[in-house]
């Protein structure tokens, strides 16, 4: 990647980011212009591909072949158009787009600031949770955060994120995370219930689906067997023990044929306790 190339010869150099960007501007004739510090640490952290002015710049500085960063640099961009369609970002917003891939590249470069400031939006938890089913280094990192992240939004997008992967070891830490966690399973409950009933967040708050309608047991029955987030079947197997403990002989039945169809061990668990009216962290 043109970016590692970047950054290994700068270092090879002994320059700093500060550095490489002002001789940068100098071999460009604009002492005061671009690209500045922010700029190269965008390049070597592979956010942003230089365009030919500066590969041009780049060769002569750095002292490499020209040839070989305009080859580094077509690899780049092909790696990011294949990555947009692997993702499924490229069906998203151009702004938003911006926004997740400034996110996702920050989660692969373990940066946590991202995940430690707000809840993540659902769409972009599926998309971390794409990038951890192909990296290796970003599981180990949204492990290492939902075990010990420093605030509970980081633990909480760290959880979220592996629910939605396709890794059984993975889904599993994560409901083992919600059952002792009680601020992000508070935090997760409430986006549930939010999502799946379009309620104002203190509706969802408070939220109990004790005396349930039909309606409501419906679309909690058919948020159990949600395969693509099993943070979805967790929640919705809670509520639904909610609903068998107000006398809900429907949610019931749910939650039984659903013990036939699970094949988490603690989503069986929920379930189970669920059937007799129980919490999973109990």
């Amino acid at each position: 990647m043109i970016g590692d190339l970047i950054r290994d010869r700068r270092l090879a150099l002994g320059l700093t980011q500060h550095e490489l960007a002002a001789l940068l501007c100098q071999q460009d004739g604009n002492a005061d212009g671009q690209p500045g510090r922010d700029g190269v640490k965008r390049w070597e952290s592979g956010k942003v591909v230089p365009g030919r002015r500066w590969i041009a710049s780049l060769a002569v500085v750095l002292d490499l072949p020209a040839g070989d960063l305009y080859a580094a640099a077509g690899d780049a961009r092909v790696e990011r158009r294949a990555f947009l369609a692997a993702t499924g970002m490229a069906a998203i917003s151009v702004t938003r787009r911006t926004e997740l891939r400034d996110m996702l590249a920050s989660v692969a470069g373990g940066d946590e600031s991202w995940l430690s400031k707000s809840i993540g939006p659902y769409d972009f938890t599926a998309q971390w949770a794409n990038l951890a089913n192909r990296d290796q280094g970003t599981r180990r990192r949204l492990v290492r955060w939902l075990d010990d992240g420093s605030t509970s939004l980081l633990r909480g997008n760290s959880q979220s994120t592996l629910f939605k992967t396709q890794r059984p070891e993975l889904i599993e830490r994560a409901e083992q995370s919600m059952s002792r966690d009680c601020e992000t399973r508070a935090r997760c409950l409430r986006c549930f219930t939010r999502r799946a009933f379009r309620l104002s967040w203190p509706a969802a708050r408070g939220y109990t689906a004790v005396s349930a309608p039909r309606t409501g047991i419906r679309a909690l029955g058919a948020l159990l067997n949600d395969r693509q987030d099993a943070s979805n079947r967790w929640c919705a197997a809670v509520y639904l023990g909610e609903a068998v403990s107000g006398g809900s002989r429907p949610a019931r039945t749910l939650l039984a044929a659903a013990l036939r169809s699970e094949d988490s061990r603690e989503n069986l668990r929920a379930i189970g306790l669920a059937l007799n009216g129980e919490h999973p962290w109990s």
